[in-house]
C-alpha cells in the first residue's frame, strides 16, 4: 500500500536503509465543481432548495470553511425571512471567496486546454485590484529598517478597503433588516 513513499525515501540520502515506523496517506479533499453546480447564494443550480457550505464548497482551510457557512447561514436566513441579501463585496475577504466558488477564479489550465476549478484558501490574489500611489522617498521606513514596498503598500490598501466595504456590506444588511 506505501511501497511508492519507501521508493521516494530511499532515494534520499541516508535514508536507503531505514526503517519507517509509520507511513502515512495523502490528504484529499472531495470538493463540488462549485463554480458550475452553485449559484451565487450556494444553492445548487439543479435543486435550489439545497444550499452548500464549507470545505465541500472548494474553499481550503477552518476558517475560510467556516466564513462560507456563515455566509451560507445568511443566504437562507435572508431567503427565509423574505429579505433581499446582496453578496459581500469581492472587495472582501469573505465576498473574494464568495466570487471564487461561484464566479469560479479559474487559473488552472487542465490538459484539455480548458480552465479547472481547484480550492483555494483566502489570499490577496483572489481580491480585485487596487491601484496604489508610487511611495515617495521620505517614506518612513519599517521596524526592519528596510523601506516600505509596494506589495506591502499594496497589501495595506486591499486590506483598508476590504474593512471599509465590509462595514458598508454590513450596515446596508442592517438598514434593511430594520425596515
Amino acid at each position: 500500500k506505501y511501497a511508492e513513499q519507501v521508493r521516494v525515501f530511499r532515494m534520499i540520502p541516508g535514508l536507503a536503509n531505514a526503517e519507517f515506523a509509520r507511513l502515512g496517506g495523502l490528504h484529499r479533499n472531495t470538493f463540488l465543481n462549485s463554480p458550475v453546480l452553485l449559484d451565487e447564494s450556494l444553492r445548487l443550480k439543479a435543486e435550489p432548495r439545497l444550499r452548500f457550505a464549507g470545505q465541500v464548497t472548494g474553499v481550503e482551510g477552518y476558517v475560510e470553511s467556516a466564513a462560507i457557512g456563515l455566509i451560507a447561514g445568511r443566504f437562507a436566513a435572508s431567503e427565509r425571512n423574505g429579505e433581499p441579501l446582496s453578496p459581500p463585496p469581492p472587495t472582501t475577504a469573505l465576498g473574494a471567496l464568495l466570487a471564487h466558488i461561484t464566479g469560479g477564479h479559474l487559473s488552472v489550465e487542465s490538459e484539455s486546454g480548458s480552465r479547472s476549478f481547484q480550492p483555494m484558501n483566502v489570499n490577496f490574489g483572489l481580491f480585485p485590484p487596487i491601484s496604489v500611489p508610487r511611495q515617495s522617498k521620505g517614506k518612513e521606513p519599517r521596524p526592519d529598517g528596510r523601506r516600505p514596498s509596494k506589495a506591502l503598500a499594496r497589501k495595506t490598501a486591499m486590506s483598508a478597503r476590504a474593512l471599509s466595504d465590509l462595514e458598508g456590506w454590513l450596515a446596508k444588511d442592517r438598514s434593511v433588516a430594520a425596515e
